[in-house]
């Protein structure tokens, strides 16, 4: 009987940030089993990615840099037929961290008849001219994987032609890792965290938030509704409950003049990007994830891991990950009032937050663990190699 050889998988995105998707790209790397597949990774030169490289390399994980100008370099067709040759590729991973992403990839795959799976990290729908490429290119795609059954049926809508290559894999966190900074945290470093990052005493409440400032992040309902609740509750009252967010992007600005013209900044702190996220979600008391748009919602697994009660919208995968009164709070997206109705539920009850942090700690390991998630994909490389023989 022939020996099994290890099938070169070339996981590739033209991301210029390092993200949700480039960090699942990571972890399915990291995880792969290495006696079937040797995963080889192919960036771009942008200095933002230099620390995923690095995080690779350091796996041993063979990381390919693309010599590129900018996403749109059409060198990246010649470039990618290339390393395809080159590194004798059996088959091609493209993750599309959005859903026009990585055409340049599926048009090297198809011109080198090479096996192809997507990943769509945040589906949506695109223009006319963006969409008739789209949908080219998707006829020489062998599996699409949605992250969530939301995004399945998605996909399914605007892509009927190919519902039957859609495929579900949920997105995974690195639990080992995660329990080494939980256990890495000490009760003197919390006391720093809430003091100055958090602005918060002993006695205050912290509800923290990590998303990107972005209209589709909800971040602007969320203010508006701690707004709200402040305005209705006693003074002293109001004085034990902080809010902090961590995170920067487009709406930084004006959230930033909202917060100190409404003179909310006793009750509000905009942290900008944070590095060590684990370590302030163990500081803080409580989660909140008012998304309007989400794919997934990954950051609400670290803060389940994290022992963390949450508060999230029912948009999206989100409702795959969290159960509302029992894992989670959850409210409809862009429900100022609602959201506003359920901090104050959460922040009224002890009893309520540790009965929603048990259940949710302990439904990742079994269910959301990123080990699964590379499994899953092994089995569809498997199957797609077995097809294309």
């Amino acid at each position: 009987m022939a020996k099994e050889t290890t099938k070169n998988i070339l996981l590739f995105t033209d991301t210029p940030l390092f993200g949700g998707a480039e960090l699942q790209m990571y972890l399915l790397a990291k995880f792969l089993d290495r006696t079937h597949f040797n995963p080889i990774v192919c960036l771009g030169p942008y200095e933002t990615l230099d620390k995923l490289a690095k995080n690779l390399e350091n796996e041993g994980i063979k990381t390919i840099r693309l010599p590129i100008k900018h996403k749109n370099d059409t060198a990246q067709l010649r470039l990618l037929k290339k390393i395809i040759k080159e590194e004798k590729i059996d088959l091609l991973h493209v993750h599309l961290w959005n859903p026009a992403s990585g055409r340049f990839a599926l048009l090297a795959g198809k011109r080198t008849k090479t096996p192809t799976i997507t990943t769509e990290h945040d589906p949506f729908a695109l223009n006319p001219i963006k969409n008739i490429f789209k949908k080219s290119t998707l006829k020489n795609v062998d599996k699409i994987i949605a992250i969530s059954n939301a995004n399945k049926l998605f996909l399914e809508k605007i892509y009927p032609a190919q519902k039957h290559k859609i495929k579900v894999v949920l997105n995974g966190i690195d639990t080992t890792w995660w329990k080494s900074q939980i256990l890495s945290f000490w009760a003197k470093e919390r006391e720093t965290i809430r003091k100055d990052i958090f602005k918060a005493d002993g006695a205050t409440l912290v509800g923290l938030t990590v998303a990107e400032l972005h209209p589709r992040k909800g971040v602007h309902i969320l203010i508006q509704a701690i707004q709200d609740l402040i305005k209705t509750l006693p003074k002293k009252k109001a004085e034990l409950l902080h809010f902090a967010i961590a995170g920067d992007g487009p709406q930084r600005k004006i959230l930033d003049h909202f917060i100190q013209k409404q003179n909310l900044t006793s009750s509000i702190t905009l942290l900008g990007r944070q590095k060590n996220i684990p370590h302030l979600m163990k500081s803080a008391d409580f989660f909140i994830l008012p998304s309007i748009r989400e794919a997934f919602g990954l950051v609400n697994l670290e803060a389940m891991v994290s022992g963390l009660p949450i508060i999230a919208t029912k948009t999206g995968g989100i409702p795959e990950i969290l159960t509302d009164k029992k894992t989670a709070l959850l409210v409809p997206p862009a429900n100022e009032k609602l959201l506003t109705e359920a901090i104050h539920k959460l922040t009224s009850s002890k009893a309520l937050r540790t009965k929603l942090s048990k259940a949710g700690k302990s439904i990742v390991e079994s269910k959301f663990d990123a080990k699964i998630m590379a499994k899953k994909y092994e089995k569809i490389y498997e199957n797609v190699l077995k097809d294309r023989a």
